[in-house]
């Protein structure tokens, strides 16, 4: 199905090497400003959208999208903060198990990161996002799982599927990101996931995140990221999956979410 996944980005930094190597057939800029890209790699057709980042920009770019070109499959991608009790690599690659908000709940008597639930939930019948969480597309992940798996293990780039996490402010002490880890056992912070995840749920459309590890969660010291690694192995991943592109749409097409 001709142009059916659309790959979104907080950056075109982020996405850029796939860029690169995928054949671009037009690029056109929305009435808010977004950048939006019609490509294809190696014969699977894909649109790339650059949404701007935080959770805000996520949301209104992808709602925008959706209401002009609804696609099949949402994807993100890019770069992301690896919590280091993990086990991850600066440049190793995870797939969202779930996405988080962690700033939706409840105050509890206590200072405390761990809310109590909301009394509502954000989405009608997904009772998860009273903690704000948001669903993926469980089939979809645990194939891409697969396929980067098979892809990179010549490669010595490891794959994990596991729990995201969205934050407004960014980690930069250990001690918040130890604190974070206790609470939501995540392998990866970023800015955007929850706010594509929500609006993707709300459209009932299956979501995908796939990131890249460029930096540890915690005391920020820029000598030690890698982001040119991290954009490099995002759009590795991303390309990866668009080689496959038969097998996702048999997957979304021929099962239920």
């Amino acid at each position: 199905m001709k142009n059916d996944i659309l790959i979104i980005s907080a950056t075109m930094m982020e996405i850029a090497p796939l860029l690169n190597c995928s054949l671009v057939q037009s690029e056109i800029i929305s009435e808010s400003g977004r950048t939006i890209i019609h490509a294809e790699h190696k014969s699977q057709p894909f649109n790339i959208m650059i949404t701007g980042p935080g959770t805000v920009n996520a949301a209104q770019a992808l709602t925008s999208e959706i209401e002009h070109h609804r696609p099949g499959i949402i994807v993100q991608t890019g770069i992301a903060g690896i919590f280091k009790e993990t086990g991850l690599k600066i440049g190793d690659i995870a797939i969202a198990k779930s996405e988080r908000y962690i700033h939706t709940g409840i105050e509890p008597d206590k200072s405390s990161l761990d809310l109590a639930p909301l009394p509502f939930e954000l989405i009608l019948d997904h009772p998860l996002t009273k903690k704000g969480i948001f669903p993926v597309h469980t089939g979809l992940a645990d194939l891409s799982l697969k396929i980067l798996s098979d892809n990179f293990s010549t490669k010595k780039i490891h794959v994990a599927k596991c729990p995201f996490i969205t934050v407004s402010t960014i980690t930069t002490s250990n001690n918040t990101a130890q604190k974070l880890f206790s609470i939501f056992s995540p392998c990866m912070e970023n800015m955007e996931g929850s706010g594509a995840a929500q609006v993707a749920a709300i459209y009932r459309i299956p979501f995908l995140e796939i990131r890249a590890g460029s930096n540890y969660a915690g005391k920020r010291d820029t000598s030690m990221w890698n982001i040119p690694l991290a954009t490099e192995r995002a759009s590795l991943a991303a390309a990866a999956l668009l080689e496959k592109g038969s097998d996702i749409l048999s997957e979304l097409y021929g099962n239920s979410a």
